[in-house]
């Protein structure tokens, strides 16, 4: 039975799989899964950092602030006999969906945007996925504004010292593919002008191509804002209208005025907020962001399974409806031939 290639065998032993699931686990937990078709589980939802609290918490807590302030004094200094009138609060809902209509038109909508089986071939192959797996790590560090890849998060995978070496490079990711290509030419060292083997080395160095081209469109959505003065303007007219609302119907509303204005602002400004954690979706904090540690861990698992499939290739053990080594072929096939 042949043996297992370098990478094969450290990506797959159980401590470096603990180590590199433990590491990417604890970033993992900060972007939890949720079920989207439970409703109410989300009306009722509590996180402030699910629903992005942190975001607009300073101009909220500033509007009601002002709110209160205004009308504790117009209610204590008693200048107005009117009382609350709750058939006001209909304008208030069609002021508020206005708003929130004109909020969802743009802002939301930015924000959404998103080898050979000899043993040099095998060790190509082998050099390739390792620098595949470390390439989806980098760039998820990249992305983050993080230099360094965690050692325990490529434990099996890279040599402690081509870690620093992706670390030190001046674009991780790219220099991450740059290895993949060059596993891609030893792969195919000595074919001459194979013909099949050419058409091969220019399909995969077009799936290198590939990757690099999605790192490009991910960085122009990290470096590309909404253009300043749409924010600057939608804000300024926003708060304007978010701290004048107490001093326009606190002598209709009276105390209500307290408890419509906390919710009219805290609408918009979520609003505002969820579009604000959006606009760059890669930090590791924020509930919202992209699973990144999520991904990367998938992609891991992938190239695991893919090694353990290439071990059973080679030593003529593959699973299910291939034929194992030890059966007689030509036996199997007459048996499965149609009588």
């Amino acid at each position: 039975m042949a043996a297992s290639t370098r990478l094969g065998a450290t990506m797959r032993d159980a401590d470096n799989t603990a180590a590199r699931r433990a590491a990417l686990q604890a970033g993992a937990r900060a972007q939890p899964e949720y079920d989207s078709s439970n409703f109410f589980a989300s009306v009722f939802a509590t996180s402030i950092d699910r629903r992005g609290v942190r975001a607009f918490a300073a101009p909220f807590a500033v509007v009601n602030a002002v709110s209160i302030a205004w009308t504790v004094i117009h209610e204590r200094a008693a200048t107005s006999a009117a009382r609350a009138d709750q058939g006001a609060f209909d304008g208030a809902y069609a002021l508020t969906f206005s708003a929130m209509g004109f909020l969802l038109v743009f802002r939301l909508a930015r924000a959404a945007v998103y080898g050979g089986d000899d043993d040099r071939g095998r060790a190509a192959v082998d050099d390739g996925a390792a620098w595949a797996c470390a390439f989806a790590s980098a760039s998820k560090c990249h992305l983050r504004g993080a230099r360094e890849i965690e050692r325990d998060e490529v434990a099996g995978i890279l040599s402690d010292e081509d870690r620093v070496a992706v670390s030190r490079s001046k674009h991780p990711p790219l220099f991450c593919l740059s290895m993949c290509r060059r596993a891609v030419k030893r792969c195919f060292e000595g074919r001459g002008r194979d013909a099949d083997a050419a058409a091969l080395r220019y399909e995969l160095n077009k799936r290198v191509d590939f990757l690099a081209s999605q790192v490009g469109a991910l960085e122009r959505l990290r470096a590309t804002k909404i253009p300043e003065i749409y924010v600057i303007h939608l804000r300024t007219f926003l708060f304007a209208y978010l701290i004048s609302m107490p001093f326009v119907f606190v002598g209709r509303w009276g105390w209500g005025t307290i408890a419509a204005v906390a919710c009219v602002s805290f609408a918009l400004l979520g609003i505002e907020g969820a579009a604000t954690e959006c606009e760059i979706p890669f930090s590791a904090t924020h509930a919202n962001h992209l699973r990144m540690d999520q991904y990367v861990m998938g992609c891991f698992d992938n190239v695991a399974a893919m090694l353990e499939w290439q071990d059973e290739r080679v030593n003529g053990e593959r699973r299910g409806e291939v034929i194992r080594a030890s059966v007689d072929v030509g036996v199997a096939i007459k048996a499965d031939s149609p009588r």
